[in-house]
């Protein structure tokens, strides 16, 4: 069950590709455009940009790109890794830069500072298509105040993702200390025509967290700030500059909904962490598993997600005896760092989870998978990890303490040395974590 979870998992990743997704809902007709059913006139506009970032920018741009080419005026694609062959190697409109996650680098900046540069020439008859993916936030950025230096933005972010906090959370502080975060980058870009696709790393229907919502209104509010710093005890973690602002409530809010500046705007979601669950499950019924969906966008602590899920996957099995069930799950567990491992929230639940699976395999088979759709669980080159009953004990024969990695945060050296760490690369993709959850208990 361990193999069978892990192809249900590369087989998943197949049917979310981007590109298919893209082309599905992208069309030129003559002058006319369809962008998720909505018609654009390209004969009403001088000027044509597409500006690219997150994770699975490179891929949207590619698949817009192959219809507007010629079309275009300026493209920009921020991403986090940019391949030597890649379909748009040879584009003349666009600019490729590769920006840094989870922490900003150079690369960062430079994204920010060439989407700023163009979308300030932008005027009432240009039309700007913003491709909006998942890491957008670390992948572009441009601080607030010029006296906030890149070291600070790096620092900033890692305390916001090892602190526990949501990723609504970290966004609502990443937004307000961003000068295109939160509705800003739409604020430059006005008075042009905006329309933004998403491919969403967030819960669903929930587009103000989305690369912390550049182009839309901005539904958290300086209250909400202040309370997310003062929650989770930030303000001794952050540089002095950060802090500064903060303590002295110099922060400034943040275009909100009903502003003029959004009424030439509109958004499209094309794919959620909800299009991975029911592809996962399509494949698993295919298989001969009865399957569950599980919708809940669970962004717990992972160890009280991990024994929910748990609890559900035996109920299941115990209710069709002799039959092979699966539990499909999502969303983005919250993992808090206190060792100096390497690792990530996926093989953290995997390894916890581990721990449990002997206690309730008896009588039958158990696999469980948690795997992020980026390819990237946390600091480690692993998407995830996959453990069943026979996992601790594996470890324990070649002199391998789990508790002691767990402890650690070294939960991809664990699962490396088993060979079980699921290893794709990145994937181009970001519609958040999949959890994959195998059992059958023998008549």
């Amino acid at each position: 069950m361990k193999e069978v979870a892990r192809d249900l998992f590369l087989r998943t990743l197949e049917r979310i590709d981007v590109r298919a997704v893209v082309r599905a809902q992208v069309a030129l007709e003559g002058e006319r455009l369809v962008l998720c059913g909505e018609v654009f006139d390209l004969s009403l506009y001088s000027r044509l940009f597409v500006i690219a970032f997150g994770k699975a920018a490179l891929a949207m741009a590619s698949a817009v790109h192959e219809l507007l080419g010629p079309r275009l005026t300026a493209g920009i694609v921020v991403t986090n890794t940019l391949p030597a062959q890649h379909d748009l190697r040879e584009a003349k409109h666009f600019v490729l830069i590769e920006g840094g996650h989870p922490v900003p680098n150079r690369g960062s900046l430079e994204g920010a500072e060439r989407i700023m540069e163009h979308l300030r020439t932008a005027d009432d008859r240009t039309l700007v298509i913003f491709l909006v993916s998942g890491g957008g936030s670390a992948l572009v950025e441009k601080p607030i105040e010029d006296s906030i230096t890149l070291d600070d933005l790096q620092q900033l972010n890692r305390t916001l993702v090892t602190a526990g906090a949501t990723i609504a959370e970290i966004n609502a502080v990443r937004k307000h200390l961003s000068a295109i975060k939160g509705g800003r980058l739409a604020a430059l870009a006005h008075p042009a025509r905006q329309v933004t696709l998403y491919i969403s790393d967030v819960n669903p229907g929930d587009l103000s967290s989305i690369a912390s919502n550049p182009t839309g209104p901005d539904e958290t509010t300086l209250d909400d700030v202040y309370r997310v710093i003062e929650r989770y005890d930030l303000l001794p973690r952050l540089p002095e500059q950060i802090a500064r602002l903060i303590r002295e409530r110099r922060l400034c809010e943040t275009p909100k909904p009903g502003d003029p500046i959004f009424s030439r705007s509109s958004y499209h979601v094309l794919m959620d962490n909800r299009t991975a669950l029911q592809a996962a499950a399509d494949i698993a019924a295919s298989l001969g598993f009865r399957v569950s969906v599980d919708p809940e966008p669970y962004e717990g602590y992972y160890r009280d997600v991990a024994d929910h899920l748990l609890a559900r996957l035996v109920a299941m099995r115990e209710a069709h005896v002799g039959e092979p069930v699966c539990l499909i799950a999502g969303g983005e567990v919250s993992c808090p760092v206190r060792g100096s491992g390497i690792g990530g929230r996926n093989q953290e639940f995997t390894l916890y989870v581990a721990l449990r699976l002997p206690e309730l395999a008896a009588g039958g088979e158990i696999a469980v998978l948690s795997a992020g759709t980026d390819g990237i669980d946390g600091i480690s080159p692993a998407a995830g990890a996959v453990a069943d009953a026979q996992t601790v004990a594996r470890a324990r024969a070649l002199g391998l303490d789990p508790e002691r990695f767990l402890r650690e945060n070294d939960s991809y050296t664990f699962f490396h040395l088993l060979g079980d760490a699921v290893v794709t690369g990145p994937t181009g993709n970001n519609v958040r974590d999949l959890r994959i959850l195998l059992a059958r208990r023998l008549p």
